[in-house]
């Protein structure tokens, strides 16, 4: 515009896409060289989201398995006196007592532990004070003894509530999927915005990740129970007479477990994208958190074997352990795949200490800035204003809107307003320089 005698150029008049328009026409006649193109950023092993997420997994299964572990026992425990003891010769039962009113089992592969280590059944003796650990038969009136521990001279006889001790162990059985998951959907909710050194956000996904979890896990964790019921009883009609199993009896286990896993491992990566209110990452972690506790159950029985060699003694924690971090790696990857082959859009950073990591754009719009609250986070930027630009769907593209800062926005050296995005376009804001690109359909 025209004033006095001079000529005015506002900020308004320089954003005009007839400006873009000149310049291109001079481009044409050799006018002004086009701006260098900034060369592509190396995407390191951890900015991959498979990898991060993987990782993210396997830290939030082993986080939870320190917690669940001091409260999971495998079978019933309980201390009493022995108020009456018969052992035999030999055959796979070696002895049979009275404890605290409950009829125990010895089995020959029952692990016995003596005041100065580990002992026989021999040891074992009227008015000792044992602990027992084992599994309940016979409609509650007896007990096979996994692990006897000889804790000295008993006291007087008292009974056993077998209710109580069958409640806090159903009790603590409920809660291991929920904690599993509350702490898997933890890591996997705050994983990305760790990355992105958005720590709001961070945190606000792993919170909603880690009561999504618990909650989720809780409910599916009533029908796993209920399914894993089922098949043990099924698998334990294959005994080997031995306290084992068969090899049909040990696969039905095998396969009884993985699918009860299955069912409470849904709830474990549905936090992300409930935080993120994405209906695409919340299938991905579906799909992503059954396959992962699908193949941690398939793998707890054989791994329990090879760590115990078929002993009833030997506590399933180890076990447990590399059941749930498979649970966490797989959970995270298959995340992370489902997340790389459903992509339609992304973008690339080329500059700046984010170099190399790739944001999908998976909301619409997505907000790009300086504030923490924006979905791509620009820290450190004085030129970069707290919500600088916007990336929307629109048709069947992308366009991105500059949102009127003083610094603007630029499309391969051009600053542009609004303006349609095509797949290979480097766009500039502030300091940071990135790349757009389009899957082809």
């Amino acid at each position: 515009m025209e004033s006095a005698g001079h000529i005015v150029i506002r900020p308004e008049d320089l954003a005009d896409p007839r400006v873009d328009e000149q310049l291109a026409r001079q481009l044409s006649f050799g006018m002004a060289g086009a701006p260098p193109r900034v060369e592509d950023a190396k995407t390191s092993l951890i900015q991959r989201p498979w990898f991060a997420l993987m990782i993210a997994g396997l830290l939030g299964a082993l986080a939870g398995w320190g917690v669940i572990e001091p409260l999971v026992d495998d079978g019933l425990r309980f201390r009493g006196t022995v108020e009456q003891l018969e052992l035999a010769g030999g055959g796979p039962v070696v002895g049979r007592m009275r404890v605290g009113g409950l009829t125990v089992w010895v089995p020959k592969l029952a692990r016995v532990v003596g005041p100065h280590g580990p002992g026989a059944a021999s040891d074992l003796g009227d008015g000792q004070e044992v602990e027992v650990r084992g599994q309940l038969i016979e409609k509650g009136d007896a007990i096979v003894a996994h692990e006897l521990r000889i804790r000295g001279p008993g006291g007087p006889p008292a009974r056993i509530d077998v209710r109580n001790l069958l409640l806090k162990h159903s009790l603590v059985a409920l809660l291991v999927f929920p904690l599993l998951a509350a702490f898997v959907g933890l890591f996997i909710g705050a994983a990305d915005g760790l990355l992105s050194r958005a720590l709001r956000r961070s945190a606000i996904c792993g919170l909603v990740g880690l009561g999504i979890g618990f909650a989720a896990g809780l409910v599916a964790g009533l029908f796993a129970h209920f399914s894993y019921g089922i098949g043990a009883q099924i698998a334990e009609s294959f005994s080997d007479g031995e306290g084992g199993y068969t090899a049909v009896g040990f696969l039905l286990q095998m396969v009884s477990r993985g699918i009860a896993w299955s069912l409470a491992g849904a709830a474990m990566g549905l936090g992300q994208g409930v935080a993120l209110r994405s209906k695409k990452l919340a299938l991905n972690g579906l799909l992503g958190g059954m396959v992962g506790a699908l193949l941690g159950g398939l793998l707890f029985d054989p791994i329990y074997q090879l760590i115990s060699g078929g002993r009833f003694g030997v506590e399933a924690s180890a076990s447990r352990a590399v059941g749930f971090a498979v649970i966490g790696i797989v959970t995270g990857l298959m995340i992370g795949v489902v997340e790389l082959m459903a992509r339609e859009a992304w973008i690339k950073l080329l500059t700046g200490s984010l170099a190399g990591k790739e944001f999908v754009l998976y909301k619409n719009p997505t907000l790009i800035g300086s504030s923490p609250k924006s979905d791509i986070y620009l820290f450190k930027d004085a030129e970069v204003e707290p919500t600088h630009a916007a990336i929307r769907s629109s048709g069947e593209g992308y366009e991105i809107e500059d949102r009127g800062g003083p610094a603007g926005t630029f499309i391969n050296g051009r600053r542009v307003v609004r303006r349609r995005l095509e797949s290979g376009d480097q766009v500039r804001i502030g300091k940071t320089v990135f790349n757009f690109t389009e899957k082809d359909t």
